[in-house]
C-alpha cells in the first residue's frame, strides 16, 4: 500500500492482504503480568499515535434492541462480508456502465474507491460489541424530551441556513469538527488510507501539568489542564474546557463548557453537555477508551460508550488535515444566497 498526505493510492494486492486480517484483538483486564509504563512525571504513560480503526457502528441497529454482543461467528461473518466488499470494490469499473439518471446524486465514487473501509469488530472485554453506546442498554440515544437546539431556535425566529456565516454548521466554516469531541462519533472513510480515518486517528503528548491530544480529523488540538477546577470565567471555547487528573492507570478528563454551535444532528448539546472520558491502558499497544455524556436539557439520561484503541503501526503518521484549502464555497454559498435576496437569480 502507498500513503500520502491528502490522498492515498491503494494496491489490488494490499487490499487483498485484508482479507487475512484476524479479528480485532480484546480489549479488557490488563495483560497478565503486564504493568502500565510510567512518565518521568510517574503518570500512566499513555503517549503515542492511536486508531479507533472498526466497523462497529457508534449507536446500535434497532433490530439488535439490547444485545450487546456479537457471537465470534457473528463477529466473522461481518468481517468477511467486509473484506469481500473491499475486493470487489478495487476491482476495475466496467467501462460499460450506464450513466446516471438525470437529475440523480453523483457520490464521490472516484475518491472513496482509493479509502479502505473499517473491518473489525470491536472487542471489549471479550465480548465483540454491537454498538459502541453500552448505555442506555439498547445501545441508542434516549428519546430526546422537547428541547431544541441553537440552530433549531434560529430557524424558529426565521433565520435561514445561508443568511450568515453563523447559520452554518461549524464544520462548514472550518472553525472545528463537527462533533464534540474526537472518539465520540466516527465518521466514514474520509481521505484515509491503510485503513487509517482521520476522524478516528489522535496523537496524545503528556507533560507534568498537561495532557495534549492531537486529532487527526481537523488537526485540532485539545491541551487538557491537570486541575481540580473549570475556567468557567472566560466563558464558552470550542472543544470546551477540560481538566484531567490520573486515577491508577487511568486518565479522567471532564470537559464542559462547549460553545453552542457545536451542538450537531449526531449529539444535540445545550449550555449544560458535558463529558467525562476515562483512558485506561491494557497492554502495551492497547488502551479502552470510556466516555458518560450528560445533558439534563437535552437527553433524560446519561449515554455511556467504550471504544478499544490500538497503537498505530509504526510506519503509520497523522497527516496535516486541510479544510476548504483554496476553496471559495463557503463564500459562494453566501454571495448566492444575497444575489437571491435580490431577485437575481
Amino acid at each position: 500500500m502507498e500513503k500520502s498526505g491528502s490522498g492515498a493510492g491503494i494496491h489490488l494486492t494490499g487490499i487483498l492482504a485484508l482479507l487475512a486480517l484476524p479479528l480485532m484483538p480484546a480489549a479488557h483486564g490488563a495483560e497478565p503480568g503486564w504493568a502500565v509504563p510510567r512518565t518521568e512525571y510517574g503518570h500512566p504513560d499513555l503517549q503515542g499515535l492511536w486508531t479507533n480503526s472498526t466497523q462497529t457502528p457508534f449507536l446500535r441497529p434497532r433490530e439488535l434492541g439490547n444485545r450487546q454482543a456479537y457471537s465470534e461467528e457473528e463477529a466473522l461473518e461481518l468481517e468477511r462480508e467486509v473484506r469481500e466488499a473491499e475486493a470487489r470494490r478495487a476491482l476495475p469499473s466496467d467501462p460499460d456502465r450506464a450513466p446516471p439518471p438525470a437529475g440523480g446524486f453523483i457520490s464521490q465514487r472516484s475518491d472513496e474507491n482509493f479509502d479502505i473501509a473499517p473491518i473489525g469488530i470491536a472487542r471489549i472485554d471479550g465480548e465483540y460489541r454491537t454498538s459502541i453506546v453500552i448505555d442506555p442498554p439498547d445501545g441508542r440515544l434516549p428519546p430526546r424530551l422537547d428541547f431544541k437546539d441553537i440552530f433549531e431556535r434560529w430557524s424558529e425566529q426565521g433565520f435561514g441556513p445561508s443568511d450568515g456565516p453563523e447559520m452554518r454548521s461549524i464544520q462548514d466554516r472550518c472553525l472545528a469538527p463537527l462533533v464534540q469531541l474526537p472518539l465520540l462519533y466516527t465518521f466514514g472513510a474520509v481521505n484515509a488510507a491503510d485503513g487509517d480515518n482521520p476522524s478516528r486517528n489522535i496523537q496524545i503528548v503528556q507533560n507534568e501539568n498537561y495532557v495534549v491530544v492531537l486529532w487527526e480529523y481537523f488537526s485540532a488540538v485539545r491541551i487538557i489542564r491537570l486541575a481540580e477546577n473549570h475556567l468557567d470565567n472566560f466563558g464558552p471555547k470550542w472543544r470546551g474546557d477540560s481538566i484531567a487528573r490520573y486515577e491508577g492507570d487511568s486518565l479522567v478528563v471532564h470537559t464542559r463548557n462547549f460553545r453552542l454551535e457545536q451542538t450537531n444532528p449526531f449529539l444535540r448539546a445545550s449550555e449544560q453537555f458535558e463529558i467525562t472520558e476515562t483512558y485506561t491502558p491494557v497492554s502495551p499497544d492497547e488502551m479502552v477508551f470510556r466516555f458518560t455524556i450528560s445533558d439534563p436539557m437535552a437527553y433524560p439520561q446519561s449515554i455511556t460508550g467504550e471504544i478499544s484503541l490500538q497503537r498505530m503501526a509504526p510506519e503509520h503518521k497523522l497527516y496535516e488535515f486541510a479544510c476548504h484549502e483554496g476553496n471559495y464555497s463557503f463564500s459562494s454559498i453566501l454571495r448566492a444566497a444575497r444575489m437571491e435576496d435580490a431577485g437575481a437569480l
